[in-house]
């Protein structure tokens, strides 16, 4: 669920997310002694890892050399914290597990989205925020004559990023199936209406390869048609929600004026929604442009170990050595994940990270020549938009990107399980 405004679940009692990964180690440690006393395949595996060590390992040799060691060694602890929790998932997920996360995911997403709808009504309609638990910056009336949702994500481009799980799940589904079930049609129109009005480009681009991506691999004409109808539904749903500003304006106070003198109308919103969606060069846009040459210079100047986990926001912002991790985080980031871990970690955390860099792209072929009817289908679907949103986000810390990463090796895992004739809700297998 995209808590992110909620405190670091790992670090902050009750400590939810760390009892769980603890939970999560002992039930591999249980079925690790299982295998061994079976003989069966069912073992810590060397490959997978050090597919997820060697990074940690890289976090630890760019710590050593940071320009801010506590915000470097703050960093380095999260990060190792998600890449065990990834290698867990990666290899002691099992069949049923899958299942059950998916179903958990798509009843969990039906309560995200229909938050994210009260959030947009209730704010055109003017309720306060602290019943909208919209922040001030993407209400109504602030920005734009319309409110950018987040639902319980900290900012529009975090539920985005969370909201490409759902649809990757739903899609694969109905490809899976003969008959899509009506309830699932209807979650994946308001899921991707939702997706639209966060306003996030570089999620909206990210959304669009991946279908495109996903017709392209798939080849199939029922998933066109299926396409084409639920976009065309998404498309009505956000028009309507633009609309309704217009309508909520006309009822309260027709003169009442936005920020910048103008009033708000069906027409105002729908102008500006579309002007922002089309503008990759805007002040928004150009405050993450203006930052790249200067965090290429970092990794000239650095180029073998870098300058330490999360220590590129300090540099760009004039930070010292000396402030605290909790300083740095109000920084602004480099909004570019592959930028950031290259300055961060240097040529050494890129070598590193090569055997992980090898699973997930073995993983992604394995989909592409089953044409999604794969276990890693909704994954990589969800993988290849994260991944195009990474280009202007920072998730690298973000337990739901090494989630995805995990589950897409644990899917591949189990597709080789059930091709060489093992159960694969044993979870026995390859990596």
């Amino acid at each position: 669920m995209p808590l992110d405004r909620v405190q670091n679940l790992a670090t902050s009692p009750p400590y939810l997310s760390l009892i769980a990964l603890l939970l999560l180690l002992q039930r591999g440690a249980v079925l690790a002694w299982e295998g061994y006393r079976s003989k069966s395949r069912f073992r810590p595996h060397v490959g997978t890892a050090l597919a997820f060590g060697l990074p940690a390992i890289a976090a630890g040799i760019a710590t050593a050399t940071a320009f801010n060691r506590n915000v470097a060694v703050a960093a380095a602890v999260l990060f190792c914290f998600v890449l065990l929790r990834g290698w867990a998932l990666a290899r002691y997920v099992r069949q049923q597990d899958l299942e059950l996360f998916e179903n958990a995911l798509l009843w969990v997403s039906a309560v995200v989205v229909a938050f994210g709808y009260y959030q947009y009504i209730g704010d055109v309609l003017g309720l306060p925020q602290s019943w909208t638990l919209l922040r001030g910056s993407y209400a109504s009336m602030s920005t734009y004559p319309f409110p950018r949702v987040q639902s319980f994500a900290l900012e529009p481009l975090y539920l985005a990023h969370y909201l490409f799980l759902p649809v990757g799940v739903l899609m694969v589904r109905f490809l899976r199936r003969k008959r899509a079930p009506l309830v699932e049609q209807v979650l994946l129109v308001f899921t991707l209406g939702l997706f639209l009005l966060t306003l996030s480009r570089g999620a909206i681009l990210g959304i669009a390869l991946a279908l495109v991506l996903m017709l392209a691999v798939a080849r199939s004409w029922r998933l066109i048609g299926h396409l084409l109808k639920v976009t065309g539904f998404a498309v009505v749903i956000v028009f309507a929600m633009l609309s309704l500003v217009g309508i909520a304006q006309s009822m309260r106070a027709p003169e009442t004026p936005n920020a910048d003198g103008s009033t708000p109308s069906t027409a105002t919103a729908v102008d500006a929604f579309t002007s922002h969606a089309v503008d990759l060069n805007d002040g928004s846009a150009r405050t993450r442009y203006d930052l790249w040459p200067t965090t290429i210079d970092m990794f000239t100047e650095h180029p073998f170990t870098g300058v330490g986990p999360n220590n590129s926001r300090v540099l760009l912002q004039g930070g010292s050595d000396s402030i605290t991790p909790d300083e740095a985080s109000l920084l602004q980031p480099v909004n570019n994940d592959y930028l950031a871990y290259l300055s961060e970690m240097g040529l050494v955390g890129l070598v590193l990270t090569l055997p992980l860099i090898f699973y997930v792209l073995r993983a992604l072929w394995g989909v592409v020549r089953a044409r999604l009817d794969h276990p890693s289908g909704p994954y990589a679907f969800a993988l290849v938009g994260m991944a195009f949103e990474a280009n202007a986000f920072h998730s690298l810390l973000l337990l739901r990107t090494w989630v995805v990463l995990a589950l897409l090796i644990a899917g591949a895992r189990l597709y080789s399980e059930t091709r060489l004739g093992e159960p694969a809700a044993t979870g026995l297998g390859t990596p």
